[in-house]
This record gives C-alpha cells, sequence and structure tokens, in this order.
C-alpha cells in the first residue's frame, strides 16, 4: 500500500487480501488484474447463507472498498483519500488532484455485494458539471454491460480508468492541463453543498 494511505485504509486493505487468502488460498497484490479474484471473493460472501448481511455490508464491504481504492490508486498517483468521520465510511472518498473526479470506493463496494444502489454510500462518480455529457456520451460508445457484470470491480475500474482519460482529455481542451484540484476545493463543492442537491 502507499506510503501516505491513510491507517485505517491500509489496515482494512490489508485485511482485504488477508480474507481473500483465507477463503481462496489466493494472495492479492494490489494490482487491478486481482479484481475479479475480489469479485469472486466478494460472490462467495454475498452467497454465503451462514453470514449476516450486516456483517457482510460492514467488515467485507468496507474491507473490500478499501483494497480496491487502493488499487486504483497503485494506478492514479494523483488519488488521494479523503477520510471523513472515521467512525463512518459513507463519508469517506478518492479524490483526484489533477481532474475533478471523487468517488466513495466503500460504497461501490457495497454496491457489488448488494448489486443494487447504496443510497448515501456515493458510490457514483462525482465530476463538474461542464464534465458530465462527455463523459456519459464516452461511457455509451462503451456499450451496454451486462447485468451480472455492472457491479463488478473489475468493470467499475476499468469505468474508474476511462472517466479518468476522459477528464483529462476535456481539461486539456479547456487549457486546464495545469489546474490542481485541492482537499479545500473538494470539501467547498461536496461536503459544504446544499443536502437538497442533486450529484448523481
Amino acid at each position: 500500500m502507499q506510503d501516505d494511505t491513510p491507517e485505517t485504509i491500509r489496515t482494512l486493505a490489508e485485511g482485504c487480501v488477508r480474507f481473500v487468502k483465507q477463503a481462496l488460498g489466493i494472495e492479492l497484490d494490489g494490482t487491478p488484474e486481482t479484481l475479479p479474484i475480489l469479485d469472486h471473493y466478494l460472490e462467495l460472501a454475498r452467497d454465503d447463507d451462514a453470514r449476516g448481511r450486516d456483517e457482510v455490508l460492514g467488515l467485507v464491504a468496507t474491507s473490500a472498498g478499501a483494497y480496491f481504492g487502493e488499487v486504483i490508486r497503485s494506478q492514479q498517483p494523483a488519488a488521494r483519500w479523503h477520510v471523513g468521520d472515521i467512525a463512518d465510511a459513507s463519508t469517506w472518498r478518492l479524490e483526484l488532484e489533477h481532474v475533478f473526479l471523487a468517488f466513495n470506493p466503500i460504497g461501490i463496494a457495497r454496491e457489488a455485494i448488494t448489486q443494487e444502489t447504496e443510497e448515501g454510500w456515493n458510490a457514483h462518480l462525482e465530476v463538474l458539471q461542464q464534465d458530465r455529457s462527455v463523459l456519459e456520451q464516452s461511457l455509451e460508445r462503451v456499450g451496454a454491460v451486462e447485468d451480472e457484470d455492472y457491479w463488478r470491480l473489475a468493470v467499475r475500474w476499468e469505468v474508474v480508468d476511462q472517466a479518468i482519460a476522459v477528464l483529462e482529455g476535456a481539461a486539456q481542451a479547456r487549457n486546464e492541463a495545469g489546474r490542481r484540484w485541492t482537499p479545500e476545493i473538494y470539501a467547498r463543492a461536496l461536503d459544504e453543498r446544499p443536502p437538497t442537491h442533486d450529484a448523481s
């Protein structure tokens, strides 16, 4: 895990590696290529009737989301964690410094387990209003994803990776390639907005 990873995230991500090793005998190495293995593990966790839903959505989803976020950070050095309320993982997110893009990897992991939208967990991609249409058009050109694949972390990684490339192109077209999006800007845009703001 990266040196500047918050300790909570590091511990959770390392826990995910241990859980998968115990369950599947495979050690995750922090690369995107391991995400299908993690998806398989989450399928097993979801289908295991011996576990309660709260346990799966608690420790399993949180550790898997932390690992997923760290995989993204390993590929995108400009990504950083914002850990709001340490006790409330719904407030956590990854923020990109060179383009305006934020999302909660924990929310994405929860959706990978439940296979439905998890309200209040901010698993969607937060982008600037001016970038939404170009991003939507780019994702539409890729084509539809099978229902059973839509929630998979491996697919979500591809979406995030493509979104970053599209936003980089948009920033370059606006001559904003050198702009830096600080934690303070994200805080004003996301944490201090009115509760009724629709950011989906």
